[in-house]
């Protein structure tokens, strides 16, 4: 079985690789995927061009890099899986979860729910939500705890 679970680095989303693997009787293959939904420094504040150097704008994207491969390590070092492998993508996160399981035809996307409701929900959106309903695959939601 190969798994595509979806992480931000966050407790939650942690939590929801381990439990997703421990209910997913370890799977044979597991791909980690985090997604960068924004380029640094490439809102102008109403400008034409970036208010960053194309210096410092190649200097953000490397920071930003950084942190999603430091995401990804965390992640991996929480699952007991043995064969994991790591993506960084860049885009909207629940159409980039959905093009990735398809493109790597997975059995299963896990994905951890921060248990919005309401008004939150409503203006944040739900990752999750979206997932589940463009997925072409099963999706499993694993609630943040106490939620």
């Amino acid at each position: 079985m190969h798994l595509l679970i979806a992480t931000d680095g966050s407790d939650t989303s942690i939590e929801a690789a381990r439990r997703g693997c421990a209910l997913l009787s370890r799977p044979d293959r597991v791909t980690l995927l985090t997604v960068i939904t924004e380029i640094p420094g490439d809102d102008a504040g109403g400008f034409e061009s970036s208010v960053y150097t194309p210096e410092e704008q190649e200097r953000l994207w490397h920071e930003e890099l950084r942190e999603a491969g430091d995401e990804l390590a965390r992640t991996a070092e929480a699952l007991s899986s043995g064969n994991v492998d790591k993506r960084i993508e860049y885009g909207e996160p629940a159409a980039t979860i959905s093009k990735v399981a398809e493109e790597l035809n997975v059995d299963v996307i896990v994905v951890g729910s921060h248990g919005r409701s309401g008004f939150r929900r409503l203006l944040l959106g739900s990752t999750s939500e979206h997932v589940v309903r463009s997925a072409p695959c099963p999706v499993l939601v694993v609630r943040a705890p106490g939620e």
